[in-house]
């Protein structure tokens, strides 16, 4: 089972105006619990790193109590039985958070005066998709994971089945009863049906970003179409019946799907990029990316998550660049990230062997005004 931490927008705004000593630790992890040891010995050698990185900017004692923190938490054998496919934690001297990710990450240890957030951007970005799978006997609400997993989700007052929702089964009740008999009185019940799970699903669905993919028979597909009103319905769904599918194979239906989505957003993304551009609302270049960032003119940031540029933002933007990690220097695409944040700006996290968007890496932006 995999245990993940979501990261709302006032986490991550909060996180991003962190000042002081601050440690940033990233490493992959297995949900497998008999296999963490090796997990917890990488985490070792991280935080080996970080007091080293630490003590040239921090005073002893503060060290101290990063490490105590650290240590602490290598040691909470409850922590690593309850894990997923990445980890970020983040240290200052008076607290420590962990961020359980669905999403494997680079082994990384960081030390500025601020914390580095980029590898968590998949995490704060909104989930891939949700997968609604729908047969007579179950009804399931799954995430699907940056990391190609499905996950399920607990949906309150979702129906467990067809019968919970008609106190019918289709197979036994063939004889008529007003305008349940026959195809018709089939065709009833089934909206019946979907009508309830659409219900159950609103409250989830309400102002959500994620696309939502359907996997039933064409007949259910077909009816929830006519009853959700729910803007990301994906038109292309898993087709067939659910109810024996196993898990691996759904996903592997899932899969295409969702990559489809993400290169039609990426290729969208990419084409107002290009008409903006001919409008002088659309730059590639970091030291203008981040005068107009400090200014609230960038719209939508398009960001490698894979590149770190070291150095230094001052108040009005204005970029001084570093060869490595300091006291003073930082990633500054994190410092625009966030300030494009700050001011409503939306940020799409991509990563390098993304062909669609590869000429607007590592950073890319669309302006609110010329």
């Amino acid at each position: 089972m995999l245990y993940s931490d979501p990261i709302t927008t006032q986490d991550f705004l909060a996180l991003c105006q962190e000042r002081g000593t601050c440690v940033s630790l990233y490493l992959p992890t297995t949900p497998v619990t008999q296999d963490a040891q090796a997990d917890r010995i990488n985490l070792h050698n991280l935080i080996s790193a970080a007091t080293e990185q630490a003590l040239a900017i921090a005073t002893k004692p503060e060290v101290a109590e990063i490490e105590e923190q650290l240590l602490d938490l290598l040691d909470d054998d409850d922590f690593w039985s309850h894990q997923a496919n990445g980890l970020g934690i983040l240290v200052t001297p008076a607290r420590l958070v962990t961020y359980r990710l669905v999403y494997s990450v680079a082994s990384l240890a960081e030390v500025s005066d601020r914390f580095h957030l980029k590898p968590l951007i998949p995490a704060f970005q909104p989930k891939t998709a949700f997968v609604l799978a729908i047969s007579q006997k179950s009804v399931n609400l799954y995430e699907f994971t940056p990391n190609h997993e499905l996950i399920t989700l607990s949906v309150e007052d979702l129906p467990a089945d067809f019968s919970a929702v008609t106190n019918r089964t289709l197979q036994r009740d063939a004889a008529p009863s007003g305008r349940l008999q026959g195809g018709e009185g089939k065709k009833v019940l089934q909206r019946q049906f979907v009508r309830a799970i659409d219900q159950a699903m609103r409250p989830v669905m309400t102002g959500s970003n994620v696309p939502l993919i359907l996997a039933t028979t064409s007949d259910l597909q077909a009816l929830y179409r006519s009853v959700s009103n729910y803007s990301l319905l994906v038109e292309e769904a898993v087709s067939g019946s659910v109810e024996n599918l196993p898990m691996p194979e759904l996903t592997e239906s899932v899969k295409p799907i969702v990559q489809n989505l993400r290169h039609q957003r990426l290729e969208a993304w990419e084409q107002e990029f290009q008409k903006r551009s001919q409008e002088s609302r659309a730059s590639s270049d970091l030291a203008t990316i981040a005068k107009l960032a400090s200014r609230g003119q960038v719209a939508k940031l398009l960001v490698d998550t894979d590149s770190t540029l070291y150095g230094s933002l001052d108040d009005n933007g204005s970029v001084t660049l570093a060869e490595g990690r300091s006291g003073e220097s930082y990633g500054v695409m994190d410092e625009i990230i966030n300030r494009v944040i700050l001011n409503g700006g939306e940020v799409l996290g991509v990563r390098q062997d993304d062909p669609e968007v590869e000429s607007l890496l590592p950073i890319s932006a669309i302006l609110r005004w010329a």
